[in-house]
């Protein structure tokens, strides 16, 4: 395994730099919030591209400033979809600009603040985060209604989906979102591979509290808190076991015929 994913990272990690070079600058830069990017810009199999600044993703946003507010309006964002735990988003409110949409789904969330119990009987942080991606169980109830809102959401506007890091439930988000797409693979590990880039100082103060405030071992916790490929990989692999493919996954649990993937595709790409 070990070799498997040094050999994945050798791979991805130049395309994720890359793909955050070439594409439109995907960072909005926010006094109050990071992780928040433009999923605009990448390119499908057949060299269409996503529109820019109509779906983002971002990690905690109950911290934007008023000047963030002010770049929130200008990119039209009136929809939220937080993929926290109820706890979670009743201890820290989204702040949303006035008149806008918010819709929480917090299927499989709840526990998702209690590292004691998320790492018990795991053997390393590694493990237990493939185990946490293997769990399919909650997808159709914190996922489909994400695709329908995204269905709905109207041309004139912008969207953002969040949970707390940007990195574990937004990302697997982000990486459904690509494929109904047609983002090749390599594109849409390299964007979840991107959080590491852009949590890197947040990374390392998270790690620091889990070593020292909740006595968690550093390498575990850096485990836990790195974006690794295995943990996609984790996620595509159980869809694949249990449906046979991740088109039938979509087409059964999320909705998402051939036509209502016609309809996305016609939404969000240019």
């Amino acid at each position: 395994m070990k070799i498997h994913l040094l050999l994945l990272m050798f791979i991805l990690l130049p395309i994720a730099i890359e793909a955050q070079r070439q594409a439109p600058k995907r960072e909005v830069a926010l006094e109050g919030a990071v992780n928040f990017r433009d999923l605009g810009g990448y390119a499908t199999t057949n060299y269409r591209r996503i529109a820019i600044q109509r779906v983002y993703r971002a990690g905690d946003i109950s911290k934007l400033t008023d000047s963030d507010m002010e770049e929130l309006k200008r990119r039209k964002i009136y929809t939220v979809i937080d993929f926290r735990g109820e706890d979670e988003a009743a201890a820290a409110p989204d702040r949303l600009l006035p008149g806008a949409g918010y819709l929480l789904l917090p299927a499989g969330s709840g526990n998702a603040t209690d590292l004691a119990a998320f790492i018990r009987g795991h053997t390393s942080g590694t493990d237990a985060m493939v185990a946490f991606y293997s769990d399919i169980s909650v997808f159709t109830e914190k996922y489909r209604p994400f695709f329908r809102k995204l269905l709905m959401l109207p041309d004139t506007s912008a969207v953002v989906f969040h949970c707390t890091a940007g990195k574990d439930r937004t990302g697997i988000a982000a990486a459904l979102f690509l494929y109904v797409l047609d983002i090749p693979m390599e594109t849409i590990m390299a964007d979840y591979m991107a959080t590491n880039l852009y949590r890197k100082v947040e990374n390392e103060k998270m790690i620091d509290y889990l070593v020292n405030e909740r006595g968690i071992d550093r390498r575990m916790a850096t485990e836990i808190m790195e974006a690794n490929p295995l943990y996609l990989e984790a996620t595509f692999g159980a869809l694949k076991r249990k449906y046979g493919s991740i088109d039938s996954f979509l087409y059964k649990e999320m909705g998402m015929d051939e036509p209502a993937k016609l309809r996305f595709r016609e939404k969000f790409l240019q």
